[in-house]
């Protein structure tokens, strides 16, 4: 209560709220205590902790300045916006405290993000330009990750990470439904997932054509070539020229709802 009291007053560099509840420190300290299972390369739950280290951090940090100026109070502005040191504390906290209310509270919603971001470290493997991307902040990173938030949604619309794509765009579902959870989808989304499946049945007699695979192995290969039209587009990825066409033509059906992604 007296760190939203604080911010009200003296964080005039953002919104100064007043309503900056303990709730999301302490959901914080839940995920960063919770016991993740042994022998995964890459953790389920990377993206939680991220999150909720944040949180604690500038928890923490607004901590240690109290700290610090209780013995020397004299040295601290009766008008608290004008010390700089406070100010950037309170700035940092209530940035990561609004985050935190938004993913962390909200456990599909954090699911959702930890599933997302295990999807792109599974892309990572498939193109490896992408980490390139990813490590230089290229400008075609915001191009291609919402390509990828799209592709993994219509992959699997009933996944955890269906409730993202529901909260970026929430006039793409129907506003009622049996599934309060996840939502029915629209009739334009309804289209393009249709699209997807048909895509998906296109690329899969493409790709087994050529080889005696078997079902899951088609499938992994269906899905690591639309990966790599959606990272390096128009660029030869090695699967059979009618393979590419599909997954191309698909890609590019999916640019406009990639792009309303980018506007939310």
């Amino acid at each position: 209560k007296l760190i939203a009291t604080l911010n009200s007053i003296a964080n005039y560099k953002r919104k100064g709220r007043d309503d900056l509840g303990v709730e999301i420190v302490r959901s914080a300290r839940d995920v960063m205590r919770a016991v993740e299972p042994a022998g995964r390369a890459v953790s389920s739950r990377a993206a939680a902790r991220v999150l909720a280290g944040d949180v604690i951090a500038s928890y923490t940090a607004l901590r240690g300045y109290f700290r610090k100026v209780k013995n020397c109070i004299e040295h601290v502005d009766p008008h608290l916006c004008n010390n700089e040191g406070l100010v950037a504390r309170l700035v940092d906290y209530e940035e990561t405290w609004e985050i935190g209310a938004r993913y962390i509270l909200d456990a599909p919603m954090l699911d959702a993000i930890c599933d997302l971001v295990c999807q792109v470290h599974e892309a990572q493997r498939v193109a490896p330009e992408l980490t390139a991307m990813i490590q230089d902040c290229d400008v075609e990173l915001f191009m291609v990750l919402p390509r990828l938030v799209v592709l993994c949604f219509l992959a699997d619309p009933r996944a955890k990470r269906a409730a993202l794509v529901r909260s970026l765009l929430p006039h793409r579902f129907w506003p009622t439904s049996p599934d309060a959870a996840l939502g029915r989808l629209g009739p334009e989304l309804e289209r393009l997932s249709l699209s997807f499946r048909q895509a998906a049945s296109l690329l899969s007699s493409s790709l087994s054509s050529t080889d005696s695979t078997t079902a899951e192995t088609c499938q992994a290969a269906v899905w690591e070539e639309l990966v790599r039209q959606a990272v390096n587009g128009e660029r030869a990825s090695g699967a059979p020229k009618e393979a590419q066409r599909v997954a191309r033509d698909l890609v590019h059906s999916i640019e406009t709802w990639s792009l309303e992604l980018q506007r939310h």
